[in-house]
Order: structure tokens, then C-alpha cells, then sequence
């Protein structure tokens, strides 16, 4: 696999080298960049597999210019030391991103993905999705990309019942009761499904206010979910869940 790196920091982009060069010998680093300018010659001119490009660079940031290059045949590694980015942009479309200070783990995972990606024959989808959530970042989500160990999985933000934290994974109940596991903490997703009437109930949960059939109030209280499975609503979430279900219901008059 070949692969350039756009920072606009020089140590970065070493320390990216030396971290390949160690742990991953089987990519190929074909170029180097540290501009917008730079970098869309360089992706031009080598037509890599992979690009780790950072987010803002001194003449723009990496998001305008992945949107200008448009590349379906291209896979994208984000680099940021602002969680914000990724959340807004990246985890709609499964393209992985690294937050600075960069770790073996995350870099190698990052690697791994992006291989089984081009392996399952999936990128001009996953790019497309990308393209779309930049184009429509103002919106909810209408899908979210989904990767677990071994697939990527396209779900309409409708058919997810509920999220649960395992740790600093997330587990997505789906409404044909299936379950995905994603290697990102429940807190990323809240964020990204913040708008799409997803309420968090508890430190556990995070629920689709579309799927609840009753909250039943005592103490913190339960929910009743669309399959008849209930769960915990802690007493400091209950007042917020109370305003998001008097939003959602008078958007169903």
C-alpha cells in the first residue's frame, strides 16, 4: 500500500516515518507535503492509496482539499489535535483519524482499517458518504458508517435503537435486533447523533427517542425500547430526556 503525509508540521510527518517504518514496513511512504498547495500536487502527481493530511494546514485545512480533489479511489486518514474536528466531519464516514500526539495503537489500527477498506472493495462508497456528510454538515445524519473487526456497515440513523458503553467501545442495537461493536466511546457518538433525537438516559446509554414506547417515571426511571426491552434512565438525565421528548412529540402533530 502507498501513502503520502500532509502536516504542516515537519516533526509530525517524522514521527508518522518513523512509526510506518516500525510498524507497519509494508506501506509504501511515496511523498511528503506540509501545504494545501503542496499536497494536491503531490496526491495528483502519486495517486496514493492512502493520505494521512492534517487538518489545518497554514494555506487551509485538509477538508477542503480532500473536497476539491473529490477522489473516490482515494483513502483518508485525518490527523487533528482538536476532537471536534472528527467528530463533525469524520466518524460519519468511517475514514479514520488520528489526535495528536499520535500512538502506535492508533496509527496501526488506522493501517488496518484502511486495508480491510480497500480489500472489501468498499472506498468509492465510504467516499461518497464522506463527501456527502461535508457537503450536508449542517444536517443530522441520514447514515452513518459503522466498522467493526472485520466489516463496514452503511445503518440508517433510523434503524438504531440504542448505543451502550463497553468501556471505550460502543455497542449499536439495531432494530432487526442485530448489534455492531465500534472501537470508538459512547461520547464520540452522542456528539455526532446529538441532533438526529438521540437522547443520553444514563452513562450507559444513548437512545433513538423514535424507538421508546413508554418512560415510566419513577426514581431516575425506565424505558420501554420499540423490541419491549427497558432500560435504566439515571435521575440527573431525566430532566433532559423529559425536554427531548416534548421537542419530538410536537414535531409529530
Amino acid at each position: 500500500m502507498r501513502c503520502v503525509i500532509i502536516d504542516d508540521e515537519k516533526n509530525v510527518i517524522e514521527i508518522i516515518k518513523k512509526l510506518l517504518t516500525i510498524h507497519c514496513p509494508h506501506v509504501e511512504i511515496v511523498g511528503e507535503a506540509t501545504s494545501c498547495r503542496l499536497g494536491e500536487l503531490l496526491i495528483t502527481e502519486k495517486r496514493p492509496d492512502l493520505v494521512f493530511i492534517d487538518i489545518e494546514l497554514t494555506d487551509g485545512t485538509g477538508i477542503d482539499l480532500i473536497r476539491k480533489l473529490n477522489l473516490d479511489d482515494l483513502n483518508v486518514v485525518f490527523i487533528t489535535a482538536h476532537n471536534k474536528y472528527a467528530i463533525d466531519a469524520f466518524e460519519l464516514s468511517a475514514l479514520d483519524f488520528l489526535l495528536k500526539p499520535i500512538s502506535v495503537k492508533a496509527l496501526t489500527e488506522a493501517v488496518s482499517k484502511c486495508e480491510r477498506i480497500l480489500k472489501a472493495g468498499m472506498l468509492q462508497m465510504q467516499m461518497r458518504v464522506l463527501l456527502d456528510s461535508l457537503k450536508n454538515s449542517s444536517s443530522p445524519p441520514v447514515k452513518i458508517v459503522l466498522s467493526d473487526q472485520n466489516s463496514l456497515h452503511f445503518v440508517k440513523v433510523d434503524d438504531i435503537m440504542w448505543c451502550t458503553a463497553e468501556g471505550s467501545y460502543t455497542r449499536f442495537k439495531l432494530i432487526d435486533n442485530s448489534e455492531i461493536l465500534v472501537s470508538k466511546n459512547l461520547k464520540t457518538y452522542e456528539s455526532i447523533l446529538n441532533e438526529s433525537f438521540f437522547s443520553r438516559i444514563h452513562h450507559s446509554y444513548l437512545v433513538n427517542i423514535n424507538h421508546i414506547k413508554r418512560y415510566d417515571k419513577n426514581d431516575g426511571g425506565v424505558v420501554i425500547m420499540s423490541n419491549n426491552e427497558s432500560l435504566p434512565v439515571s435521575i440527573r438525565k431525566k430532566d433532559s430526556l423529559l425536554i427531548k421528548l416534548r421537542i419530538w412529540g410536537e414535531t409529530q402533530i
